[in-house]
């Protein structure tokens, strides 16, 4: 250690020697463009790495090495140009870069030049994140990159998206991306940070990308990079929208009160029938019970619905209130930010403050969020920097929407009343003569619901607070040598306060209850990087030490009382009886040390391999550790001495490909390998304990074998773009092996599983036109992959909608066959395959035949496979636009085959006793519609309408139009006479239309991955007017 110590102070004492021998090259840069001077162009010593930034006169003053020949400098739209000088003073043109072929983007532990780099990511610039208007980061990211499934499958403010980078990474761990806040692993909640906070956005796909994260990144990295200052002058930014949304898709209409009384009717009518009545005497029994079957009568005549099936021309309706007009209503969205920024030469400065109140769709819906942030860096002196990044955020929901909730406003028959009435409909008022809210216990479904009273009476808000801090100290021991310690902490505190009422609703009964929960999660994650880079002639090297200690603690309470003295009071320990209570606990350590190393030759071969290994607590000491690599290479043909003759059009071609292994300890259980124990009471209310989990010391990491290869092109100065082909197989999988009943447990969990992804992407960019005045340029980009199971602990796993096999898909939708209806009789007709014993005694496929007996097609050998949920294409096409001022741009995000079971829709496609039905049941067969699609309502087979086959499983082919974004920037002869730098407006639009046959069904086609719908709150379309001031 002490020999150690003493080579890395020869080294910095060297360094310091050499940084003293400098002289100082100053000059000014112009654009290529107009001429005019560039503010914030980087320029770097490569002998030294000390660089330097333009100030906004495009002036800059650099201390070089006397060595020093050439002056690299670089800009972000430019292209990278490399200078010689001869004299102390220069002047510099700087080209636009169309094609960004020397871009520089984060990548793990530092950044990378797009065009050496051998592994594969892309870029999600502020400029694009900004277009999607998004209360969580998450949601903006869908369409914006190839290889990256996003389903913001959640209307909801403050809603996390679900994100899949190439494919499904295991089947029952996690299979959600590693999120990591500049440089360090993330662990606070997503919808913290202020989109408007973020610089840009990396996605990390492949082993060579993500394997320095080890266990964490078998699904992919997603880096988020925050703002810093930038420019010399100090800038004040000001950011305001103003907006208001709706439901992207519209839910089914809903039936009338005539249409839902008649439909009902019909459902009484024919399930008589079929239990043997005759048709008089089933019109007779359907008439006078129908209103027995509402448990209120919505009508001033006693039978609404006359023996004939249609409407009494003397009913009329004593009331009429609209549910989902007083559920869902546009309301004002609301954002403003407003950030500081500046640099120095010696240091830079980013502030900023936010707040954002998005009401949503839902009435009784809230969501506020207060945030800053501010980050300083500063260079104490030429070998020490320093810098620490603070990041607050109060976050408060009400109302949320859950599934129930939309379950409700699909359902709830149009009959039921908001308020209480009398026999005559009138309104029952309480003692302040204010309309009392119905909870419906009279009705024969949705008994005891109200949401509008809910919002009223019980109060059930949430709060979150999160602290984030990144805190670094970095040291040039001399030129290229560098050491860096960097300190992350992750704080949040979740708190929720239930109430309900101890007056009205369900819980009148017991005298209402109030309840408390509190999660409180603390994260710290230390790390050392030792880092060298070195330029050689046509080599260079690079070369990453570094050691990592993570730990995490997490804190879970939550306790409820019911009885309380009378209304009003909330607090938990004015409650009578205790209902529930429980907390646990989650300590979780990791321990790394981690390497890389690349290679440069002459700036056409690059080789990159790094080396990771992991230490986490989840397992037991004897596999503990895990080792996590990879290998890249690339070889840039386009800088090759025989392809100078094609340099006038081919600006770039590269072939690059990587192999390597990540992990994912995250597999959903706590303390994997230890046993666990259940406490609770025996026989003579005694404490004691019994295990409920077996331990299993031989629990591991899951594994993700990753392989990649791909092109990266950029012609002409226009078209640039990239394709890749992954083969990604995740092994040792986790799996709950069954065993026999008799000893007690269900099963023990056992790495027995294995799965791949496989597949192609792309992306495309055309700078269709660039010059001063116009710009148009064109993005595409297309993912196609397929899963399947490569390994199972037994022959196959039936998992709901699925069975598991094999060479099959995790999610190929597993059933019975639907034969459409039958003409003659409106019932329901199910594939059935008939069988015959052949001389070898096996049973063999002869024939397949209609039949409407839906028990005879219930077992495993009348199924079949019916489709993948997994789409077949999907992707981003966008377009902007730029005319001096006026900017315009738009993006379609496709998806294209895939299946989705719809249970949305099949939910209203059967007569049920107080629930509502979908208004196709309106063509529903009848003995004058007797071509028609859907079958006959029968209340005595209204359990099989809606029965789990293939007539409700459809594709999910769909294009929907994520963003539009028109602005304009007023000119700066004239901002400038008020001190305004820039001034923009701007309209936006967000999901503003959706093509698809799940829209048509009033069914989001943005759901799970697994192509199942569960009464998910929909995707929201907005319309947004706002302003950006720069100052």
């Amino acid at each position: 250690m002490k020999r150690f110590l003493w080579i890395l102070l020869a080294m910095s004492i060297y360094g310091h020697l050499l940084l003293a021998q400098e002289k100082t090259v100053s000059g000014v840069v112009t654009s290529m463009e107009d001429g005019s001077p560039m503010i914030g162009v980087s320029i770097l010593d490569r002998q030294t790495m000390n660089g330097v930034t333009t100030n906004e006169n495009g002036e800059f003053s650099i201390n070089v090495s006397k060595h020093t020949k050439v002056l690299q400098f670089s800009y972000l739209g430019f292209k990278t140009k490399e200078v010689a000088f001869t004299s102390n003073h220069i002047k510099v043109e700087m080209e636009p870069d169309v094609v960004a072929i020397d871009e520089v983007m984060v990548v793990a532990y530092g950044t990378g030049k797009k065009s050496t780099f051998t592994g594969s990511a892309s870029v999600v610039k502020k400029e694009s994140l900004e277009k999607i208007k998004a209360s969580n980061i998450t949601q903006a990211l869908q369409g914006q990159s190839s290889g990256v499934q996003v389903l913001n499958n959640s209307g909801e403010p403050g809603a996390d998206a679900t994100i899949m980078i190439r494919g499904i990474g295991s089947m029952n761990a996690s299979s959600s991306p590693l999120y990591v806040v500049d440089g360090t692993a993330y662990d606070g909640y997503l919808n913290a940070i202020n989109p408007n906070d973020i610089e840009s956005m990396t996605i990390l796909k492949d082993a060579s990308a993500t394997a320095l994260y080890g266990s964490r990144a078998a699904n992919g990295v997603v880096m988020i990079t925050t703002k810093k200052g930038a420019s010399e002058k100090g800038q004040i930014n000001f950011r305001s929208t103003w907006g208001f949304a709706s439901l992207a898709v519209d839910l089914p209409r809903q039936l009338t009160q005539d249409e839902f009384s008649m439909l009902s009717w019909r459902a009484r009518y024919n399930g008589y029938k079929d239990w043997g009545y005759s048709e008089t005497e089933a019109a007779n029994f359907a008439t006078t019970y129908l209103t027995n079957d509402f448990g209120c009568n919505p009508y001033n005549v006693a039978f609404p619905v006359g023996t004939d099936g249609k409407m009494n021309p003397d009913a009329k309706l004593l009331y009429s209130d609209d549910w989902r007009d007083a559920l869902l209503s546009s309301r004002l969205r609301q954002e403003y930010t407003i950030d500081f920024s500046g640099k120095s030469k010696k240091a830079d400065y980013y502030i900023s403050g936010g707040y954002l109140n998005d009401k949503g769709v839902f009435s009784i819906q809230k969501f506020e969020r207060f945030s800053t942030r501010a980050t300083v860096n500063y260079e104490v002196n030429n070998w020490l920097k320093v810098g620490t990044s603070v990041s607050l955020s109060h976050s408060l929901r009400e109302g949320s929407a859950g599934t129930s909730t939309v379950w409700f406003l699909r359902t709830m028959p149009s009959i039921y009343s908001i308020y209480e009435r009398d026999e005559n409909g009138n309104l029952i008022t309480d003692k302040s003569g204010k309309p009392i809210y119905d909870y419906g216990n009279y009705r024969t479904g949705w008994i005891g619901w109200n949401p509008l009273a809910d919002d009223e009476y019980n109060k059930y808000p949430w709060t979150h607070d999160d602290v984030s801090n990144r805190t670094y100290l970095e040291i040039t021991f001399m030129p290229g040598l560098k050491w860096r310690s960097n300190l992350s902490v992750d704080f949040y505190q979740y708190n929720y306060d239930g109430y309900s009422s101890s007056e009205y609703g369900y819980s009148a009964g017991y005298k209402g209850e109030a309840s408390k929960e509190s999660d409180r999660n603390m994260s710290y994650t230390i790390n050392n990087l030792l880092t060298f880079e070195k330029s050689f002639g046509d080599h260079s090297l690079s070369v990453l030490l570094g050691q990592e200690a993570y730990a995490l603690k997490y804190k879970y309470l939550y306790a409820s009382k019911r009885g309380l003295p009378f209304p009003g009071i909330t607090e938990i320990g004015a409650a009578a009886v205790m209902n529930s209570m429980s907390s646990y606990e989650d300590n979780y350590r990791l321990m790394s040390w981690l390497s890389r190393v690349e290679y440069d030759y002459k700036d056409r071969y690059y080789i990159s391999g790094s080396f990771r290994t992991d230490g986490s607590s989840r397992f037991h000491p004897d596999n503990r550790w895990g080792n996590f690599w990879s290998l890249g290479g690339s070889w840039r043909i386009s800088n090759e001495a025989f392809m100078k003759q094609y340099s006038g059009w081919l600006d770039n071609l590269k072939l690059k490909a990587s192999y390597g292994a990540v992990g994912n300890d995250n597999l959903g259980t706590y303390y994997a390998y230890q046993g666990l124990y259940q406490t609770g009471l025996n026989n003579y209310l005694d404490p004691g304990v019994m295990i409920s989990r077996l331990p299993n010391k031989d629990l591991k990491w899951e594994s993700n074998m990753q392989f990649n290869i791909g092109m990266d092109f950029a012609l002409f100065n226009k078209l640039s773009g990239s394709f890749e082909w992954f083969n990604r197989k995740s092994k040792d999988l986790l799996f709950t092996m069954p065993m026999a009943p008799s000893s007690g447990f269900s099963g023990i969990d056992r790495n027995v599983g294995d799965v791949k992804n496989y597949g192609l992407e792309f992306s495309l960019n055309y700078a269709a036109i660039a010059n001063k005045d116009f710009k148009w340029t064109i993005d595409l980009n297309g993912t196609s992959y397929k899963n399947r199971i490569t390994k199972l602990p037994q022959e196959s796993m039936d998992a709901g909608y699925f069975k598991w096999r094999e060479g099959e898909s995790r999610y190929n939708f597993w059933g019975v066959e639907y034969a459409g209806v039958n003409p003659e009789t409106g019932n329901d007709q199910y594939w059935k395959n008939v069988y015959e014993t052949n001389d070898k005694g096996e049973k063999v496929l002869v024939d397949r035949v209609k039949t409407e007996d839906y028990n005879e097609v219930t077992s495993d050998s009348q199924k079949k496979y019916l489709g993948d949920a997994i789409p077949k294409l999907f992707g981003g096409f966008t377009n902007s636009f730029a005319y001096k001022g006026i900017d315009l741009s738009f993006m379609i995000y496709y998806s294209l085959g895939g299946k989705l079971y719809d249970s949305d829709y099949s939910q209203m496609m059967s007569y049920r006793l107080g629930y509502s039905m979908h208004p196709d049941m309106l063509d529903s067969w009848t003995p004058e519609n007797t071509n028609a699609s859907l079958p006959r309502l029968s209340y005595a087979y209204a359990s099989y309408l809606n029965a789990y086959t293939s007539k409700f499983l459809f594709n999910n082919s769909f294009a929907r139009l994520r963003n539009v974004t028109l602005g304009y920037t007023l000119p700066r002869a004239l901002t400038s006479k008020v001190q305004i730098n820039s001034l923009r407006v701007f309209v936006q639009g967000d999901n503003l239309l959706t093509i698809g046959s799940a829209a048509k069904r009033g069914t989001d086609p943005e759901q799970s991955v697994s192509g199942t719908t569960d009464n998910r709150f929909p995707v929201t379309k907005t319309i947004s007017f706002g302003l950006q001031l720069n100052l």
